[in-house]
């Protein structure tokens, strides 16, 4: 429920405004870019950007949250939080295998709204930017992480899935610097 209080306090943004902007971008990418692998880099660099300055955030703002010092249950739990937070994403976090990697389910994606890829395009991961976005949370939480789509509605799949790994913390207290004083 913490999600959803949090996405209440959030100013919000037109959801067809937002997915006709992205879409337009990732067409920019692929005139400017050519091949679909190109554009999957550059969405997760954007994520990765998006995803730093959203967990600042969202520690700033949620100062409730207890900041996770390990690759745990608190992670998957803040990852979905706020996504809820910034994109009003439903999200559910399961273990893959505890304390090494999790997975993230949801079926409604503000990012596909109007999405039906060319053929030509088949192999692109539209939503490489959301699992970029996971990985720049995880850093600020001192979290080297790999993200993945695993599973896309896109492509035939009954839900999306992005697959959360750890390679390694950082840093030993991870998160600290954004303990009260």
């Amino acid at each position: 429920m913490q999600a959803n209080v949090l996405w209440q306090k959030q100013p919000k943004a037109n959801a067809e405004l937002f997915a006709l902007t992205y879409g337009a971008l990732v067409s920019e990418l692929l005139r400017d870019l050519e091949k679909p692998n190109l554009v999957q880099e550059e969405l997760e660099k954007m994520g990765v950007s998006m995803g730093l300055r959203a967990m600042e955030e969202f520690l700033a703002k949620n100062s409730s949250t207890t900041i996770p010092r390990s690759f745990g249950e608190g992670t998957a739990e803040a990852i979905v939080t706020a996504l809820k937070m910034f994109l009003g994403m439903s999200c559910e976090a399961k273990w893959k295998e505890p304390n090494k990697s999790f997975l993230i389910q949801f079926v409604e994606n503000p990012f596909t709204i109007f999405v039906e890829p060319p053929e030509e395009f088949i192999d692109l991961e539209y939503n490489q930017l959301l699992a970029g976005m996971c990985r720049g949370m995880l850093e600020v939480l001192q979290l080297d992480c790999a993200a993945s789509v695993t599973q896309s509605i896109l492509k035939g799949d009954e839900y999306y899935e992005l697959t959360i790994e750890l390679n390694q913390v950082l840093q030993e207290g991870a998160g600290d610097e954004y303990g009260e004083e």
